[in-house]
C-alpha cells in the first residue's frame, strides 16, 4: 500500500436543524502478518503507526421533514420533500386508521392530514419517484465514453447478484478504474454518493456503493453504481444532457472488481424496481444487453 495513504470517514446527512458533529482519531498500522489495520485504538505493541482524523454527524436525519401547521380545523401535518424528484410516501393515518399514499413533488411540501392536536406519530415508508408515471421505452446509449470495448460480465437475471427486484434487470460492465461515465439520457441528477473507498463481497458492503441517479422525463431513473470515491462531476439538482460526464468508474461497495453496475429504475408503488431496457450503439443498432457482449462507448450527441 502506498506510503502516506490516508483515510477520511465523513458521514454527510441532512438534519432537520443544526448538525452536531464529533471529531476523533483513528490509527493506521500493520499487524503481525503485514496487513493494514484501521482502528480507534493504538497498537498494543510498540510500533510505528499513523494517526488519522475523522468527523461524523451525531444526529442523522432523512431528507423528508414533517411539521404541523395550525389552522381553523386544528392542525395539519405537512411533509416536505428535499429531493430533486417526486417521492411517494405511505402511512396509516392516526385519525382515520386507514392506509394512505401520497406523492410529494420535488422540493415541495404537502399536507398529509388534519388532526385535533399536533402530537400524532406517523410511521411511514417511502420511495423515490412518482408511481403514476409510465416508462416510454427509450433506447439508451452506452453509459460510458471510452472508445475501448468493455465486456458485459453480468446481464439481466444474472446468477451472482441480479436476482432481486432492485437488480433483476441490471447490467455489469467491466472497465478500468477511472473510466468516464456518461449520461445515457437527458435528465436531472437526484442522488449523488461518492464518499466510500473500499469494496468486498460480504453483507457489510451491500449499502456502501457510491452511485449517481438521474431522473428522466418519463419518471424512470438511470442508476450508476460503484463509482470511484471523490470523482462525481455533478451535484444533486444539476441538469444533464445525453453524453455529459457524470463521474469515473470504480469498485466501491459490494463488488468483486472494477465495473459499472447500470440499471433503469422506476417506482412501482413504494418500491424502486429495475425494469428491462435496450441499448442503441453509435451505428443505430438496437440490442438487449447479454453476458459476454462487448460494448463500445457512446459518441456525445
Amino acid at each position: 500500500m502506498i506510503k502516506g495513504l490516508w483515510l477520511l470517514l465523513v458521514l454527510l446527512l441532512l438534519c432537520t436543524d443544526l448538525n452536531i458533529c464529533q471529531a476523533g482519531e483513528m490509527y493506521k498500522y500493520k499487524d503481525a502478518n503485514g496487513h493494514w489495520v484501521f482502528s480507534d485504538k493504538p497498537p498494543e505493541k510498540k510500533q510505528k503507526f499513523e494517526t488519522l482524523k475523522y468527523s461524523q454527524d451525531k444526529k442523522p436525519n432523512a431528507r423528508i421533514k414533517f411539521y404541523y401547521v395550525k389552522n381553523s380545523e386544528g392542525f395539519a401535518l405537512h411533509a416536505k420533500n428535499s429531493y430533486y424528484t417526486p417521492i411517494e410516501i405511505g402511512f396509516t393515518s392516526p385519525v382515520t386508521e386507514k392506509s394512505v399514499r401520497k406523492v410529494i413533488p420535488a422540493r415541495e411540501s404537502i399536507a398529509l392530514f388534519h388532526s385535533d392536536n399536533n402530537t400524532d406519530k406517523v410511521n411511514y415508508r417511502w420511495a423515490l419517484g412518482d408511481p403514476t408515471k409510465t416508462p416510454d421505452n427509450y433506447l439508451y446509449h452506452a453509459p460510458f465514453a471510452s472508445p475501448k470495448g468493455h465486456t458485459i460480465t453480468q446481464a439481466f437475471n444474472g446468477q451472482f447478484s441480479h436476482q432481486n427486484d432492485y437488480n433483476k434487470y441490471a447490467v455489469d460492465i467491466a472497465m478500468n478504474v477511472g473510466t468516464y461515465l456518461t449520461a445515457v439520457r437527458a435528465g436531472t441528477v437526484v442522488w449523488v454518493k461518492d464518499d466510500y473507498h473500499m469494496s468486498g463481497t460480504t453483507r457489510y458492503f451491500l449499502d456502501k456503493a457510491n452511485g449517481i441517479k438521474v431522473l428522466h422525463d418519463d419518471g424512470t431513473f438511470a442508476s450508476y453504481a460503484h463509482i470511484l470515491m471523490d470523482t462525481a462531476l455533478v451535484k444533486e439538482g444539476d441538469k444533464v444532457a445525453l453524453g455529459d460526464r457524470l463521474a469515473r468508474s470504480g469498485s466501491s461497495g459490494f463488488s468483486t472488481g472494477p465495473h459499472l453496475h447500470f440499471s433503469i429504475l422506476k417506482n412501482s408503488g413504494l418500491k424502486n424496481i429495475a425494469i428491462p431496457f435496450k441499448f442503441v450503439d453509435n451505428q443505430g443498432k438496437v440490442f438487449t444487453p447479454e453476458r459476454a457482449m462487448i460494448m463500445v462507448g457512446a459518441n456525445k450527441h
